[in-house]
């Protein structure tokens, strides 16, 4: 037992003193909780399944987190000479919310509501695929649907033809959007995927979902390549995937088979960073990725680079072309996608 000065303890004594009154009535005690004069039984009985019983353990931490500094004592070790023991002991484990007044409840919720939305604007200002931002480069915009829309890639573009499908609503991974979300990147993969099939190219598809903390907004990239470079690319992937579980030392070794599979979230949990690509519309490959600072968010950029046998750092490197010329590449695009855009169809 620690020792504690005569001041200290005449000081702990008159606050137990003060306590006793407050929870005792005719001699016995009438309440053990600040609640427990509101509280009716079928509302303890309700809450209790609502939320699955209390967080004993992280109260008692909060609690004692606040508590002023002192000496370091055992919850359940106090004599009851000084009113403790167990009965005053259960204070420490219930939860700061339920002795706060009403209206401190509703300044505290209020302060919170106030604090996500400054939040939610933040993200929103800074997201460079927002349509609504005044920095979004409206002249590569090829196609809107309800939920979606279809933009050209305006840096790394690695071939002509390289493009974006984008949620509207800010979204950091596809197992995280909803289903007419998903219904309308797979129509819009349908269309680029007979678009370019006239012109002898079959589709490459693939997304990185990483940081998902730092609410990134994502978004699927097409990658139109000739049927011979097309036929490789599955084993190109296929081989660079299982290399980086070996090099990065990843717990789950199994290489996600996405083949049939038509939402990514019935493989892979949703909150999980990944990598996924599909060639056409037959499914591909998925990697949960565990460490994030080692895996490159380029891989798919580097792993296509090796397939069109170009230099990848030359392409993370390249500059923008200006607004004029790629206005020019998107009016190009649009020519040509106009036949196969279903967006048509609900304007």
């Amino acid at each position: 037992r620690v020792c504690v000065p005569e001041q200290e303890k005449a000081c702990r004594d008159r606050k137990v003193h003060m306590e006793r009154k407050q929870d005792f009535a005719k001699g016995e005690r009438d309440k053990y909780f600040a609640d427990d004069d509101t509280t009716s039984l079928d509302q303890m009985v309700r809450e209790e399944k609502m939320t699955k019983g209390y967080k004993y353990d992280d109260n008692a931490v909060d609690n004692l987190g606040k508590k002023r500094r002192g000496p370091v004592r055992d919850l359940c070790d106090e004599d009851e000479e000084y009113g403790g023991g167990l009965a005053n002991s259960l204070k420490a484990f219930e939860s700061r919310d339920k002795k706060m007044k009403m209206s401190q409840l509703e300044d505290r919720a209020r302060a919170e509501q106030i604090n996500a939305y400054h939040k939610s604007e933040n993200i929103h200002s800074r997201d460079r695929l927002n349509l609504e931002n005044p920095r979004f480069p409206k002249h590569m915009l090829l196609a809107v649907g309800a939920r979606t829309y279809l933009m050209l890639q305006t840096s790394g573009r690695l071939v002509d033809g390289h493009c974006l499908i984008v949620p509207q609503q800010l979204s950091v991974s596809t197992t995280q959007c909803d289903e007419d979300t998903l219904e309308e990147i797979r129509n819009f993969k349908k269309c680029l995927i007979r678009m370019f099939d006239a012109s002898d190219k079959e589709c490459v598809f693939y997304e990185t979902a990483m940081n998902l903390q730092q609410m990134p907004h994502t978004y699927v990239e097409c990658i139109p390549l000739p049927r011979k470079m097309a036929a490789n690319a599955p084993m190109f992937f296929k081989q660079a995937m299982r290399e980086c579980e070996d090099e990065f030392e990843a717990q789950n070794k199994q290489l996600i088979d996405t083949r049939g599979v038509k939402k990514l979230a019935a493989k892979i949990p949703k909150h999980m960073p990944y990598f996924s690509v599909e060639f056409g519309l037959g499914g591909g490959f998925a990697h949960v990725i565990e460490n994030e600072r080692e895996f490159p968010k380029t891989f798919g950029m580097d792993i296509m680079a090796g397939i069109l046998k170009v230099n990848a750092e030359i392409i993370r490197r390249q500059q923008r072309n200006g607004i004029g010329e790629e206005r020019q590449l998107a009016e190009a695009f649009a020519e040509s996608f106009k036949p196969y855009d279903w967006t048509k169809a609900i304007q």
